[in-house]
C-alpha cells in the first residue's frame, strides 16, 4: 500500500503539466476569455459556430482555437474614423430617407391667388330706381379671391373682393364687396371642377338717390381651375349667380355671369 501511494505521489506532477493547457485554455492573464477560432489551413473558410458545436471537421483538418491577450485585443479593438464615418453616414441617409418618406402637404400649395374678370350673361334689376324693372343693368365685375385655408379632404374657405359695375336708367353704380365662399372639391385634391356658396356684405361706392348703400350679396358659383401651367401660374373659368338685396331700401339684383382670369399658388 506505501508503495502505491509513493508511486501516485510522484506521478501527481506529470498529470498536473499535461492537463494544465487544456484547464486554462480560453483565459488571459487577466482571467478574461478570448477565443478566435482560425483555420490551419489559410485556403479554407472557417466554420460556423453552429457547425463547430456539432464538431465540425473541414477538409479532414480541426479548426483549433486561438486564445489568449492577442485575440482579446483583436475583438475588442476600437472602429476605425473611416469606418464609424461610414456607418454615421448611412445612419444620416436612413433617417432623411425615412423622413422624405413623409406625407406631403396639400396638392397644388397651401394658399392660392386669384384675379379674375367677368361680364354678365342675363341679369335684371327690380326696384332698383326708376323704372321698378330693368334688364342688362350689369356691365363688368372685377374681382380678387384668396384661399384662405381648408377642411382637409373636403372643401376650401375662399375669401372674395369685387367690384361690380352696374348701369341704370337713372345713373351709373358701382359696388364693392367681400364675400367669404365655400368651395368643394378642395382644391389639394387637383380635381379640376369645383363648386361653391358665397354670402358678403356690399357696399356702394356711389348710388343712386333714394337707395340703400349697404346690401347683402350671395353667389352660386361653379368652374374649372387648373394649376401651374405656367410654373406657379394657373388658368380658371367660373360662371354662376351674382345676388345682391338692398338692406335699406326695397330693390335688388339678380345676374348671371362668367368670369376667367389667372390663378397663382404659392
Amino acid at each position: 500500500m506505501r508503495v502505491v501511494l509513493l508511486c501516485l505521489f510522484f506521478a501527481l506532477p506529470f498529470f498536473d503539466a499535461a492537463f494544465a493547457p487544456c484547464a486554462h485554455a480560453g483565459r488571459d492573464d487577466d482571467g478574461q476569455a478570448a477565443i478566435e477560432i482560425t483555420p490551419t489551413a489559410d485556403d479554407e473558410p472557417a466554420p460556423t459556430r453552429e457547425e463547430l458545436s456539432k464538431g465540425a471537421v473541414v477538409g479532414r483538418r480541426r479548426f483549433s482555437p486561438r486564445t489568449g491577450r492577442q485575440a482579446a485585443a483583436k475583438y475588442m479593438a476600437p472602429k476605425r474614423p473611416d469606418e464609424k464615418g461610414t456607418e454615421s453616414t448611412e445612419s444620416d441617409n436612413s433617417s432623411s430617407g425615412s423622413s422624405n418618406r413623409s406625407p406631403a402637404a396639400s396638392g397644388p400649395s397651401d394658399h392660392y391667388l386669384a384675379l379674375h374678370l367677368g361680364w354678365f350673361a342675363n341679369d335684371n334689376a327690380y326696384k332698383f330706381g326708376a323704372p321698378d324693372n330693368q334688364t342688362n343693368v350689369g356691365r363688368w365685375n372685377f374681382g380678387l379671391t384668396y384661399r384662405m385655408g381648408e377642411w382637409v379632404n373636403s372643401m376650401d374657405l375662399l375669401v372674395r373682393f369685387d367690384v361690380t359695375r352696374l348701369a341704370l336708367a337713372e345713373g351709373e353704380v358701382t359696388k364693392f364687396s367681400i364675400m367669404p365662399i365655400i368651395t368643394f372639391p378642395d382644391a389639394s385634391s387637383r380635381f379640376p371642377l369645383y363648386f361653391g356658396v358665397g354670402l358678403g356684405l356690399g357696399v356702394f361706392g356711389n348710388q343712386i338717390p333714394g337707395e340703400s348703400t349697404l346690401a347683402l350679396d350671395y353667389s352660386l358659383i361653379a368652374g374649372a381651375r387648373f394649376f401651374n401651367l405656367w410654373g406657379q401660374t394657373g388658368l380658371f373659368v367660373e360662371g354662376g349667380i351674382k345676388n345682391h338685396l338692398h338692406l335699406l331700401s326695397d330693390g335688388q339684383f339678380n345676374g348671371t355671369f362668367i368670369s376667367s382670369g389667372l390663378v397663382f399658388t404659392f
